[in-house]
C-alpha cells in the first residue's frame, strides 16, 4: 500500500528506548488514517479511567496516507490523548512542516508513553533515534527551545521541532505543543500531557521520500486541484485576509461571542476585520507545505506599552476570544497577548474563554482587587488581559486557578454557572444561539465545545435557517462526518470549499493504490465517529454530559439579529442520536456497532 511507510515509532520515556513496529495497515485502511487512526489507538491502548497528567496516558502521534504528497493541504498530523482539560478523549491537529517531516522521516506516526524522571527531548534524524537531556532548555519560551534545540542537534533549515513553553511544564491544562514556532496543536491540553512527561521537545530531520502508487496520474490531480483552489472565491478572501476575513459575517449575524457570551454582537468587530487588519498591522503571508492558499499573515505593532510585537496571525478564534469575548479590540494588546500565548505554549481560546469568566467575576464584584493582585479586571482592559495571561502561563496568583480551565475556575469563583464550556473545553468564537446548529457541535463534541468537529454555521447563515432547528440532527451528522474524512486524511481544512469527497477518494486511490469511493470515505467517518463516542461512554458519558450553560440555554440574546434567542438543546439531540443510530441517551446501539464492524474493536 503506497502512502504509508510501514513503520511507527514508540518511545517509552520511562525507560528512555524507542523501537519502530509496523503500521497496522489494516486499521490505516479501515479509518483512513491521521484522527481515525489516533483514536484506534487510544481505544486499545489508553484506560479511560486513568490520570490524564499519568505516565499511562499516551500521544499519539500520526498522520495519513496523503500527507506530505501532492495534494493541496496535505500538511496535517493529528495528536490523540486523554485530555487534562476536559478528562475525556481528545485530539488535535496541527499544519505547517512537522507532520510531513515525520512522514520524510520515515514514519507514519509516533506514540509516546510513560514519563521521565529529567526533562528530555527527542531527536530523530531518519532512523537515528535519540533521547537527550534537556535541563538547559526547561523554562524556555517556545522560540527560545526551538532555537536552541536546532542549536545542539547542528541543525539547519530541514530540522523541525514541536516543543512546549512554560505553561506545558507548569502543567497549565490548556498548553499547547507548538510546531515551527507558529503552528499549534492547539486544544485540549496535549501541552500539559507533554510537560508530565517531562518532554520538552522532539526535532526531525527526514531525508526521505513518499511512494506513491500512480505519480502522473496524482500530478495531473493535484495540478486540477492547485488552479480551481487558487481562483475560488472563498480562498482568495482567505489569501488576502486569513481567517480574520471572518470577522464581519459571524458579527453581522450575531454569532460572535461578546464579554464572556453576555451578548454575541461586538461594536468594535469593525476594527478586527479582515479588511482593516490588513490595512493597519500585517507585514506578510506564510504558507504550511502544499497549500496554495497561504492564509498565514505575520503582523506587527510598535507600541511604548510592549515594544515591537511580530505574530503571525492572530487567527480569527483568537481575535474572538482574546479579543470580542474579553472587550479588547486594542491591536497593540492583542498582539502583545497573543504573543504570550504563543511563546508561553498555550491555547488562545481556552485562555480567552478563562480571562473573560474572571472579567465578569470581577465586574459582578464576585472577585476583587485582592484576588486580581491588584489588576482592575474590567472587560475592554488590554493590559489586564495581558498581565493575566501572564500569570496563568506561569501559575502565579490568580492565574493559577484559571490554569485548570473554565469549569474548574468558575467552580472555585462559586458560579458555576458564569463557566461558558462543554464538557470542560471553552467556547469557540460563534454564539449558537446565533446558529442552532453549532449547540449540538458543542454539545456532542466528544472533546468538549469546539467548531472544528462539525462547522454548521455556514450551511446555516447561507441556508437562512440558522434561528431555526428543524434537520439540524441531520446538518450535525452530515458536517461531522465531513470532518472526520478531513481530518483522518490529514488535509487541510480551508481546502474544503475547493475540494470534493470525490477529489479526497480519488487522491487517496492515486496514491494508495487501493481504490476508494467517497461512500466508502463516508462509511470510515462514521466508524472514527463511533468509535470516538465509545471511548467516553466506556468513561460513563452520555446524553447528561451533552449539555451547555444555563446562559445558553434560557437567557435570550441581548440585541441584535439573534435578540432574544435561545437554544431548545433536548429537541435537537433527540434529531442527532436518532439520525445516528443511537438510542435516546446518546450511546451507540449494538446493532449500529456491529453495522460499522467496531465490536471487534
Amino acid at each position: 500500500m503506497s502512502g504509508i511507510t510501514g513503520k511507527i515509532l514508540r518511545v517509552d520515556l520511562a525507560a528512555l528506548t524507542a523501537c519502530t513496529v509496523p503500521t497496522p495497515v489494516e486499521a490505516m485502511q479501515k479509518f483512513a488514517g491521521g484522527r481515525g487512526l489516533g483514536a484506534h489507538f487510544l481505544w486499545k491502548e489508553v484506560d479511560p479511567g486513568s490520570d490524564p497528567l499519568g505516565p499511562q496516558n499516551r500521544l499519539i502521534f500520526m498522520t495519513g496516507p496523503l500527507t506530505g504528497t501532492l495534494m493541496p493541504g496535505s500538511n496535517k498530523v493529528n495528536v490523540t490523548f486523554k485530555s487534562p482539560l476536559t478528562g475525556t478523549y481528545s485530539y488535535s491537529l496541527c499544519g505547517g512542516h512537522w507532520g510531513p517531516e515525520l512522514k520524510f522521516a520515515g514514519y507514519d506516526g509516533l506514540i509516546i508513553e510513560g514519563q521521565s524522571s529529567e526533562p528530555v527531548y527527542i531527536w530523530i534524524d531518519d532512523d537515528a533515534v535519540e533521547i537527550r537531556p534537556a535541563d538547559f532548555l526547561w523554562g524556555k519560551s517556545i522560540p527560545e527551545t526551538e532555537g536552541l534545540i536546532k542549536e545542539d542537534v547542528g541543525g539547519d533549515g530541514q530540522v523541525h521541532a514541536a516543543v512546549i513553553g512554560p505553561a506545558g511544564e507548569n502543567l497549565n491544562r490548556m498548553a499547547c505543543i507548538t510546531a515551527d514556532w507558529y503552528r499549534e496543536f492547539g486544544r485540549g491540553g496535549c501541552g500539559a500531557v507533554m510537560g508530565s512527561k517531562k518532554l520538552k521537545g522532539i526535532a526531525l530531520r527526514g531525508t526521505g521520500s513518499i511512494k506513491v502508487h500512480d505519480p502522473e496520474a496524482l500530478m495531473a490531480h493535484a495540478e486540477k486541484l492547485y488552479g480551481f483552489l487558487k481562483e475560488h472565491p472563498k480562498l482568495r478572501d482567505r489569501r488576502n485576509f486569513g481567517t480574520a476575513e471572518l470577522v464581519e459575517g459571524i458579527n453581522g449575524n450575531g454569532l460572535l461571542g461578546t464579554r464572556n457570551f453576555t451578548g454575541n454582537c461586538f461594536q468594535d468587530a469593525w476594527r478586527l476585520a479582515g479588511p482593516k487588519m490588513r490595512e493597519d498591522i500585517v507585514v506578510g503571508d506564510a504558507s504550511c507545505y502544499g497549500c496554495p492558499v497561504a492564509c498565514g499573515k505575520r503582523s506587527l505593532v510598535r507600541s511604548e506599552k510592549y515594544g515591537e510585537v511580530l505574530v503571525e496571525g492572530p487567527e480569527f478564534e483568537t481575535i474572538a476570544l482574546l479579543g470580542a469575548n474579553c472587550g479588547v479590540s486594542d491591536w497593540d494588546a492583542l498582539l502583545k497577548a497573543t504573543w504570550i500565548c504563543d511563546s508561553t505554549g498555550m491555547d488562545t481560546m481556552n485562555a480567552g474563554g478563562c480571562v473573560a469568566l474572571a472579567m465578569e467575576c470581577y465586574e459582578k464584584g464576585i472577585i476583587t482587587k485582592d484576588d486580581t493582585g491588584g489588576i482592575d479586571l474590567r472587560f475592554g482592559n488590554g493590559e489586564a488581559l495581558v498581565a493575566v495571561l501572564r500569570m496563568m502561563a506561569t501559575r502565579e496568583g490568580i492565574g493559577n486557578i484559571l490554569a485548570d480551565g473554565i469549569r474548574p475556575a468558575a467552580e472555585h469563583f462559586g458560579v458555576p454557572e458564569l463557566g461558558i464550556h462543554s464538557k470542560g473545553q471553552g467556547f469557540a468564537a460563534y454564539d449558537p444561539r446565533g446558529a442552532k446548529g453549532m449547540a449540538l457541535t458543542y454539545a456532542t463534541s466528544p472533546k468538549g465545545a469546539h467548531h472544528m468537529v462539525a462547522t454548521t454555521f455556514g450551511g446555516e447563515i447561507a441556508a437562512g435557517n440558522r434561528l431555526s432547528i428543524e434537520g439540524k440532527g441531520e446538518l450535525q451528522r452530515t458536517h461531522q462526518f465531513s470532518m472526520a474524512i478531513v481530518d483522518s486524511l490529514l488535509l487541510c481544512s480551508t481546502m474544503r470549499p475547493g475540494i470534493g469527497l470525490k477529489d479526497m477518494a480519488l487522491g487517496y486511490t492515486l496514491v494508495t493504490g487501493r481504490t476508494m469511493t467517497d461512500g466508502e470515505l463516508q462509511r470510515i467517518a462514521e466508524r472514527v465517529v463511533n468509535l470516538e463516542r465509545m471511548y467516553n461512554v466506556r468513561m460513563g458519558y452520555s446524553r447528561a454530559q451533552d449539555t451547555l450553560p444555563e446562559r445558553i440555554l434560557r437567557e435570550g440574546t441581548p440585541g441584535g439579529p439573534s435578540q432574544g434567542s435561545t437554544v431548545d438543546l433536548d429537541s435537537m439531540l433527540d434529531q442527532f442520536y436518532r439520525v445516528m443510530g443511537w438510542d435516546e441517551n446518546g450511546i451507540p446501539t449494538r446493532e449500529k456497532l456491529d453495522e460499522l464492524g467496531l465490536l471487534e474493536e
